[in-house]
């Protein structure tokens, strides 16, 4: 019996783990449902605490993987949900905390999951490399897994930007991966059917082998929605365009009219309605599409806005907290100072003041003394008229008197030498007390010097990482004389310029970024590497423009903007081909040119700027500069002005251009008479050697 029961409990005691584990799954399993049925509503706080409650539970069962793919969706679901920068940090803390554990799989979800909220914020080139990352980390780690969700997202960021061949070859590239699941396959297969549903897009031979070739994808498709067992989101949108394909535009509209996203709608009945020749509907529907996008557009601008708006004011707040901090520490320094000095001269008057005491005390004895002896002299005057008994009585009288005089000098001492003795400990306990403050003070004032000097060395730092980003050395050629400078009126600025001579052309451009400060230094930084990026593909001077504002108008939040005056020049012809972008107009021997009116840069997207062409620039001086010249001031608050610019130009046309550089730069010190700059100074000259 005693066998049977034994062998009982270890039957039981073998399944409790197996039984903890089961009920482990079913918890997780129930928590991811949830998790799922909760990511497209709004209900932000019960979503937060069902995926905290399946990462504590998927941690503790050692699952790795559902611990950060529940991560991962809080940083989403905050990005869909228009708090994209909370949901960058959440990504972010996911990133630091499998670095600091060394947990692979989870550095490949957060650098995933970062590429992703920054393609959704319009950060494609991040957006890009951190998909890049992504794919390489998981085939060095994992090679047996698929990172085709990486490669699809890459040839969404492809599709968007309509770069078609692009997305097809990352879309391919996602259906080379291992063990591919159905729901990539059928993604992967969207983004290319996607990429071939127009041929306004998609550019073939013929229509003949654009239909064979959408046929092959539409076909490919259909496999992998049946295999995946129900469609993508790009569905809907695809069935439209089989229809459109096949002529079949009434069954294209009913569908079309289904579309949930009026954006998608609009736009396609727009193609619809021209395909079929109705232009007038296709005019109000393609109507209706910009106001849409343009309300959609204003929305999320105004919704990143004030998330910066919000950053912003913060670091102000604190950094005026910081300020005050200072301020109150200084003060409580300087309290504590003359403080002190009040105890050190009451110190000093006290003493003054008991030396006094000790002389007097001297003086009434030395009196005393003077007395008794008088007296001692009178009494034996007296004695000799006596008689003997009498002199003895008087004898022992005097005795009695004088023992009596002494114990009251001697009491009046101890008297004395004891409110002294109790006057020096008060003092001595107050001067410890305010030693004491003047170390603490000088202690906070050590910390405080330590943190501004901090600040001081950090804003240096990024003053050189500036300086070094605008050109230092010049070409020395036989056929061109150029030189720059440039200077911040604070620590960074938003001043900027550049050139590349690719051949025998001379790529240039000078601008002045909006504000100043930190802000403008980094607006300023992306200009510069935006316009080397397209100098190197060697495009004119207007399609520069036209592309760096559509790069720098998009996401910002801040509206900042940059004039440029950008110039291509032909050092063989001496031809000049330049764009004016709101900057002010430059000299060439003295003499300002017209310039078209364009925007500034960065204002509005999809603007068309002008380009402009001289003939010949050859021997002539080309002077470009920003408003920190002529609008210089003296403390009389007068401007340096245009006349003056001018007229020095004149003067200086057979100078070289480090010549003229140098020489308005002594100009403008001159004129603003030891007056601070109000605003960044940069110049260029550029002559053409004949």
């Amino acid at each position: 019996m005693k066998k049977l029961i034994l062998l009982i409990l270890i039957l039981v005691s073998g399944m409790i783990p197996t039984w903890a584990q089961s009920a482990a799954a079913d918890d997780i399993a129930q928590l991811q449902k949830q998790m799922y049925q909760l990511y497209n509503k709004n209900d932000e706080t019960a979503f937060v605490d069902i995926t905290n409650k399946l990462k504590v539970a998927a941690q503790k069962a050692g699952d790795e993987r559902t611990f950060y793919k529940a991560w991962a969706n809080q940083a989403l679901y905050f990005a869909n949900h228009q708090q994209r920068n909370k949901g960058q940090l959440i990504a972010k803390d996911m990133q630091q905390y499998a670095l600091n554990h060394d947990h692979k799989y989870g550095i490949y979800t957060g650098t995933h999951v970062m590429g992703t909220i920054q393609s959704m914020m319009g950060d494609y080139q991040e957006g890009i490399q951190n998909f890049k990352k992504a794919i390489s980390y998981l085939h060095e780690n994992f090679p047996k897994e698929s990172a085709a969700a990486s490669w699809i997202e890459l040839a969404r960021i492809s599709l968007t930007n309509r770069k078609i061949h692009q997305a097809i070859q990352d879309a391919e590239q996602a259906l080379k991966e291992p063990n591919i699941s159905a729901m990539h396959r059928l993604n992967a297969w969207s983004v290319i059917c996607l990429s071939k549903v127009d041929t306004a897009l998609y550019h073939v031979k013929d229509a003949a082998e654009y239909q064979k070739e959408f046929d092959y994808v539409w076909g490919e498709r259909e496999k992998a929605k049946k295999a995946y067992g129900r469609d993508d989101s790009s569905g809907p949108v695809i069935a439209v365009w089989r229809k459109i394909n096949d002529h079949q535009y009434d069954e294209a509209i009913a569908l079309c009219n289904k579309l949930r996203s009026p954006l998608f709608r609009n736009d396609l009945l727009s193609l619809i309605h021209k395909r079929k020749g109705d232009y007038r509907n296709a005019y109000f529907t393609q109507q209706r599409y910009w106001e849409l996008r343009d309300s959609i557009n204003s929305r999320r601008n105004n919704h990143l806005l004030m998330e910066m708006t919000a950053t912003m004011d913060l670091g102000r707040v604190e950094l005026e907290a910081k300020e005050l901090k200072l301020r109150n520490q200084q003060m409580r320094l300087d309290m504590a100072a003359e403080e002190l000095e009040n105890k050190k001269l009451e110190e000093e008057a006290l003493m003054l003041k008991l030396k006094n005491r000790d002389a007097e005390l001297a003086n009434a004895t030395m009196q005393l003394e003077n007395d008794r002896l008088e007296t001692n002299n009178k009494n034996l005057q007296l004695s000799e008229y006596l008689s003997k008994m009498h002199a003895q009585e008087e004898k022992e009288h005097a005795h009695h008197i004088l023992i009596a005089a002494g114990g009251a000098i001697a009491l009046l001492v101890i008297c004395f030498l004891s409110f002294y003795l109790y006057r020096r400990q008060l003092s001595a306990r107050r001067l410890k007390h305010a030693y004491h403050q003047l170390a603490v003070a000088y202690d906070q004032l050590e910390e405080t010097t330590t943190a501004k000097e901090r600040i001081e060395s950090e804003l240096r730092i990024a003053r050189d990482i500036q300086m070094s980003m605008v050109p230092q050395a010049f070409p020395e050629r036989s056929d061109l004389d150029l030189y720059g400078l440039m200077s911040p009126a604070k620590e960074v600025g938003g001043d900027l310029y550049s050139f590349e001579i690719i051949d025998n052309q001379l790529y240039f451009c000078l601008g002045d970024v909006s504000g100043k400060g930190v802000p403008a230094s980094l607006f300023m930084a992306q200009a510069i590497r935006l316009f080397r990026a397209m100098a190197k593909q060697r495009r004119k001077p207007c399609d520069i423009a036209n592309r760096l504002n559509n790069e720098l108008s998009e996401n910002n939040d801040n509206g900042m903007f940059v004039t440029m005056f950008i110039g291509e020049a032909d050092l063989t012809t001496g031809h000049l081909y330049y764009c004016n972008a709101g900057h002010n107009p430059p000299l060439l021997d003295g003499e300002f040119i017209e310039v078209e009116s364009n925007a500034p840069i960065g204002l509005w997207p999809e603007l068309e700027y002008v380009g402009e062409e001289i003939d010949n620039i050859r021997g002539k001086m080309l002077f470009i500069y920003t408003d920190g010249l002529n609008e210089a001031e003296n403390q009389a608050q007068e401007q340096y002005g245009d006349d003056q610019l001018q007229q020095m130009m004149q003067q200086m046309k057979s100078d070289t251009a480090k010549q003229v550089i140098e020489a308005f730069s002594q100009s403008v010190e001159s004129h603003r008479n030891g007056i601070a700059p109000n605003d960044d100074l940069t110049m260029l000259a550029i002559r053409c050697i004949v």
